[in-house]
């Protein structure tokens, strides 16, 4: 999956964590997903139902659906390319730990001496390494990571609503942008809040399982508290990019969502969540 997908995913289960209570009814939300200031956007819908919050055409991916269930708790990645469900839960991330903690410390000891190879044993080893591994994402996982915070930058004006900026920096690092509007004038049930909740809950507790281990593969996963989140997410933008991708919200529709959007495809395949692809 390409880098926007992966960081656009990421970002949208963030964006949907943290929206608040409003009246009796299901949502529909939709957000127009860009790479760069000048490109093409593309849609990305987000649908919450009782104790369910799917995202179709997650990352702007319109072969790829995630789904939250909160009992049991999980989420499913849809794959429609390959016809592929996998299932992801706390305890298969504890599992992936595990067979991960061998690889662990050859990995440490490996980003440790990267900074004293020369240009030619850099290349050399990177040639061995192939494209799956970087030197520098193993001399940056050498380090622990850096915790996440948010830090608020003002209010501004996104698509006329108003909206508090808040930029996520991990250290000093800046890894995005977003912008929460108010929740007062929006309307959400409290099922729905609690569902969102919940949600939030269980990434929290992922993220914090796998941030290690993410960042030694090169991917990085913001953690954010619950408590430093508040109102509805109507732009995001990504500032780990030069071309700084964006995703801004463009629709919010209060009804009922039809049972046959939150139901997973049948005939597809069930897939285990392993280490190594």
């Amino acid at each position: 999956m390409k880098k926007i997908n992966r960081t656009a995913l990421c970002f949208t289960i963030c964006a949907i964590l943290v929206l608040p209570r409003i009246a009796h009814a299901d949502i529909l939300l939709e957000y127009l997903l860009k790479e760069s200031s000048v490109s093409a956007g593309r849609t990305q819908s987000i649908a919450i139902k009782n104790d369910q919050i799917m995202v179709k055409a997650a990352g702007g991916d319109k072969k790829l659906d995630v789904l939250y269930r909160h009992a049991p708790e999980s989420v499913v990645i849809v794959d429609h390319r390959k016809r592929t469900l996998m299932t992801v839960d706390e305890q298969q991330v504890d599992s992936i730990n595990e067979q991960a903690q061998g690889v662990q410390p050859l990995l440490q000891i490996l980003g440790e001496q990267v900074a004293n190879l020369s240009p030619d044993q850099r290349q050399k080893w990177q040639d061995l390494l192939g494209n799956n591994f970087s030197l520098d994402t193993m001399a940056k996982a050498a380090q622990p990571p850096e915790p996440t915070r948010l830090v608020p930058t003002g209010l501004r004006t996104v698509a006329g609503i108003r909206c508090q900026t808040m930029r996520v920096m991990q250290g000093p690092t800046p890894l995005a942008e977003v912008c929460l509007a108010d929740a007062a004038t929006m309307k959400i049930s409290e099922n729905d809040a609690a569902t969102i909740r919940a949600l939030f809950g269980f990434y929290e507790r992922l993220a914090t399982k796998s941030q290690k281990l993410a960042c030694q593969l090169g991917v990085t996963i913001p953690n954010i508290a619950a408590r430093e989140v508040t109102g509805i997410p109507i732009e995001l933008r990504d500032l780990s990019r030069k071309d700084n991708g964006s995703m801004t919200l463009s629709r919010i529709n209060i009804s009922m969502v039809s049972p046959e959007l939150m139901r997973l495809p049948s005939g597809y395949k069930a897939v285990p969540l392993t280490l190594w692809p």
